[in-house]
């Protein structure tokens, strides 16, 4: 079962942390590749497989929804991605799935929105919960 709710309510036991970005209570349905480490088992964020699963989802074709899983502050214990189309098949090099078990589920309307297309390497988050803000950049101060 997939669910979502605010990060200010409090969660449910075993609950994972996701780009905020990618939930949208209006978002179509889609096909998510959810890849999922079994109980008790997670890697640290920054581990080399993370890092190379994350720059081949960015460098293959566009998806949708992208977002690794974390708890705490740095483990790693799964991702989803997901297209909005009738096309399954583009999940199914899923580069998550070299890490963990993974599973290709159709996820009803009201759940994942749209995240933009990265405007540059950015792979990392701050605070564990916050993905840098690779889509926008500050104003230029004068």
């Amino acid at each position: 079962m997939l669910a979502a709710w605010q990060a200010d309510d409090e969660p449910q036991p075993g609950a994972v942390k996701i780009d905020p970005r990618c939930i949208d209570a209006d978002g179509d349905a889609a096909w998510a590749s959810l890849v999922l480490a079994p109980r008790g088992t997670w890697l640290l964020f920054d581990d080399v497989a993370v890092s190379h699963a994350i720059r081949s989802v960015l460098a293959g074709p566009p998806v949708d929804v992208v977002s690794t899983f974390v708890t705490g502050d740095d483990r790693f214990v799964g991702a989803i991605t997901a297209v909005h189309d009738d096309e399954p098949t583009r999940l199914r090099d899923d580069p998550f799935a070299a890490i963990f078990p993974t599973c290709l589920v159709r996820v009803g309307p009201g759940l994942l929105g749209r995240t933009p297309t990265p405007v540059g390497p950015m792979t990392q988050r701050y605070g564990a919960a916050n993905p840098w803000p690779w889509d926008r950049f500050p104003e230029a101060r004068a």
